[in-house]
């Protein structure tokens, strides 16, 4: 999968079809997050799978910034599956 099919497929924050990114960080974590993916194989389902408990054990205070928490999820999902990956899965 392409870096842009991939980077489809993530259900990233959006502003009129275009990527949201409050911080300088999110931006330089998406790229290397995608890079990441696709060098260990990880597809699509499991990505969703692993950004979705990484959401539920973040949670969400209404008084978060949302772009922030989501992106701070995206990243401990990220963590999580290479850790996982590297450990033989």
């Amino acid at each position: 999968m392409s870096g842009d099919a991939l980077v489809a497929t993530l259900d990233l924050p959006r502003a009129n079809g275009e990527l949201v990114f409050d911080e300088p960080w999110q931006a330089r974590a998406l790229g290397m997050g995608v890079v990441t993916i696709e060098a260990l194989g990880i597809g699509a389902v499991e990505w969703r799978d692993a950004l979705a408990d990484a959401i539920t054990r973040h949670g969400y205070d209404p008084q978060d910034d949302p772009a922030s928490a989501y992106y701070a999820a995206w990243v401990d999902a990220l963590e999580r599956l290479v850790a996982a990956h590297e450990h033989g899965h």
